[in-house]
C-alpha cells in the first residue's frame, strides 16, 4: 500500500503579477511532489491565492472593479503561468470559494466558544504592503524589514487569537523536533526575536475592511488575512466539511498520522507558519506537519526581488526564450533552499548554455549519432560495462535519492549534473571514435551501451525537473518514462537491444 505525502506552498497574493520568487517556490514543490509519486507515494499538492485584505480592495478600486472581479482577473494570469511552467498542483485553493469561508467561520467560532479568541484593542504600527502589525523586530531604521516601506500608525479594535497560550508547547515542540523547522537557522531566528522575547497574541479580524470573511459573532468584523490564509492547508482537504458523503476524506488521506506532510514557503512568513500556524492546529486539536521548510530569497546584486519594489522577473519572458526546462531546472539547481539566490540575465544565460544546452543536451546528440554510425542505431548487448563509471552511475542514483528524500533538491539535481559532465568527460578520455578505426568492437559496444545507459539514468532522474526534455530523450532511446523506476533504474540491461531514434537537440544553445 502506497504512502501518503501531502505538500503545500504558501496562497500568493494576487495584488500584482507573480514573479521569479513565487516560481521557485512552486516549482521546488512540484518537484518535489513529482520526486514522491515516481517513488511510489500517493500524493497531494496544494497551492492557490489569498484573495482577501486591504491591498485587494484598494487594487480592486484603482481598477474600477470590484474585489472579485479584479481577484478573477488575477487568478487567471497565475493559473495561466502555473500551466505553463508545468505544476501539477491537485487543488488551486482560493480563499473566495464558499467551502473556504465557511470553514474558517467554523474554525472562528470553535476557537471563540473555547476562549482562545476574545475581543481586544490594537494601538501600534501596521505595514499596509505586507497586511501585517509589526513589531520593533519587524522594523530597521523605521521601515518595514520585508517591503523596505513605511509602516503607519494604526488604532483598531479587533479580535485576537491566544497565541501566548501555546508558547510552552511551541517552544517544546521545536527543541523536541530537531527535523520539524528547516533550516536550522530560520529556527532559531524565530525563537530568539518571537518566541523569546515578548510573544505577543494574533490580531486576526479587521473592523475597518469589508473585503475579507465575515464572523457571525460580530457583524463588524472581517477575518484577517493570515487566519484566513493559514486555514487554507486544512480547507483544501475539506476540513469540517461535512456536505458530500460520497467524497474520498481528504483529511483522514493527508492529514492523518502516518502522512508525510511537507510545507514549503519563504522565509519572510516563517514567523506565521513555526508559530501561529502549529498554534491553531493545537487549538484545533490536530497532528502537526512533517517539516517546515523556509527558503531563502531570489536577489539582485542590488537587494531582493518584491512587487513592492517594482523590480520583478516575469518567469513567462524567461520561458518564451528558454524554455520551461531551462527555467525549471535553473530554480531548482542553482537556488538552494538553505540561502539566498542571485539571479541576473548573465548568470541565466551562461547557465543554460553551459548546464543545459553544452552538457546534457549535447551528451545525448554526441552518443545517439555515435549509436548511429557505429551500431546501426541499436545498443548493443553486452556482458558488462566499465565498472567505475556503473559505480559512479549507481552512486549518483544513491546520492541522489538521500538528497531528494531531506527536500535537498538542489544538491540531488547537481549531482545529476555532475555525472552528465562525467560521462561528456568519458567520451573524450575513451576516445569511441578510436576504437572504431582500430575495430576494437568489444570495447566500443560496452562504451556505447555504458553512455547510453547513463543518458537514460540522467532522464529518469531529472525527469520531475526537465518535463518536456525527459520525455522526448527517452523517446528517442526507444524508452517510456513510465516503465522505469527506482527498482530497475540501477541494471544497465535497461537499454539492451533498444533501437535508436535519429539525433534531435533538446535545447538548441543559444548565441
Amino acid at each position: 500500500m502506497p504512502k501518503n505525502f501531502y505538500i503545500t506552498t504558501p496562497i500568493y497574493y494576487p495584488s500584482a503579477n507573480l514573479h521569479l520568487g513565487h516560481a521557485y517556490t512552486t516549482v521546488v514543490a512540484d518537484v518535489i511532489k513529482r520526486y514522491k509519486k515516481m517513488s511510489g507515494y500517493n500524493t497531494y499538492f496544494v497551492t492557490g491565492t489569498d484573495e482577501h485584505g486591504q491591498k485587494i480592495e484598494k487594487k480592486a478600486f484603482e481598477n474600477n472593479e470590484t474585489p472579485i472581479e479584479f481577484v478573477n482577473k488575477q487568478v487567471e494570469k497565475i493559473i495561466f503561468l502555473w500551466d505553463k511552467l508545468g505544476i501539477q498542483y491537485d487543488k488551486f485553493i482560493r480563499t473566495t470559494q464558499p467551502n473556504h469561508e465557511k470553514t474558517v467561520q467554523k474554525i472562528f467560532t470553535k476557537l471563540y466558544k473555547e476562549g482562545l479568541i476574545y475581543k481586544g484593542n490594537y494601538d501600534g504600527l501596521y505595514c499596509e504592503s505586507c497586511e501585517e502589525y509589526l513589531t520593533l523586530s519587524n522594523i530597521e531604521e523605521g521601515v518595514c524589514k520585508v517591503c523596505k516601506l513605511k509602516p503607519i500608525k494604526l488604532s483598531e479594535e479587533n479580535y485576537y487569537f491566544k497565541v501566548t497560550a501555546f508558547k510552552n508547547f511551541i517552544i517544546k515542540y521545536l527543541n523536541d523536533n530537531p527535523n520539524f523547522v528547516s533550516p536550522e537557522k530560520i529556527k532559531k531566528e524565530v525563537m530568539n526575536n518571537f518566541l523569546e522575547n515578548n510573544l505577543s497574541d494574533l490580531s486576526i479580524t479587521r473592523s475597518s475592511i469589508k473585503w475579507g470573511i465575515n464572523i457571525k459573532e460580530d457583524d463588524k468584523h472581517t477575518i484577517y488575512v493570515w487566519f484566513d490564509a493559514l486555514s487554507n492547508y486544512l480547507t483544501a482537504l475539506d476540513y469540517l466539511n461535512d456536505n458530500d458523503s460520497s467524497k474520498i476524506n481528504l483529511m483522514e488521506q493527508f492529514w492523518s498520522d502516518d502522512t508525510e506532510i511537507v510545507q514549503f514557503f519563504g522565509k519572510e512568513i516563517s514567523r506565521f507558519h513555526i508559530i501561529y500556524w502549529p498554534s491553531m492546529l493545537k487549538a484545533l486539536n490536530l497532528r502537526m506537519p512533517t517539516t517546515l521548510i523556509a527558503h531563502g530569497w531570489i536577489l539582485f546584486k542590488d537587494g531582493k526581488m518584491s512587487k513592492s519594489r517594482n523590480n520583478v522577473i516575469d518567469p513567462l519572458e524567461l520561458m518564451a526564450e528558454y524554455s520551461r526546462d531551462a527555467l525549471r531546472l535553473f530554480l531548482t539547481s542553482e537556488i538552494s533552499y538553505e540561502k539566498d539566490g542571485i539571479y541576473s540575465n548573465e548568470i541565466f544565460f551562461d547557465f543554460y548554455n553551459n548546464v543545459l544546452a553544452n552538457n546534457i543536451g549535447n551528451l545525448s546528440s554526441r552518443v545517439i549519432n555515435m549509436a548511429k554510425k557505429y551500431f546501426d542505431s541499436k545498443i548493443p548487448d553486452v556482458e558488462s560495462i566499465d565498472s567505475e563509471f556503473y559505480d559512479l552511475i549507481k552512486n549518483t542514483i544513491k546520492k541522489y535519492k538521500i538528497n531528494m528524500d531531506k527536500f535537498d533538491v538542489s544538491n540531488a539535481i547537481k549531482v545529476v549534473i555532475d555525472l552528465s559532465k562525467y560521462a561528456n568527460k568519458f567520451i573524450e578520455e575513451t576516445k569511441p571514435w578510436v576504437m572504431a578505426k582500430e575495430k576494437n568492437i568489444t570495447a566500443l559496444s560496452k562504451n556505447i551501451t555504458a553512455l547510453s545507459y547513463v543518458n537514460v539514468v540522467i532522464s529518469f532522474l531529472l525527469s520531475p525537473v526537465l518535463i518536456d526534455g525527459t520525455l522526448k530523450n527517452l523517446n528517442l532511446f526507444d524508452i517510456n518514462l513510465n516503465d522505469l523506476s527506482f527498482d530497475n533504474i540501477t541494471n544497465y540491461k535497461i537499454v539492451i537491444g533498444k533501437t535508436i531514434k535519429n539525433s534531435e537537440i533538446l535545447y538548441q544553445r543559444k548565441i
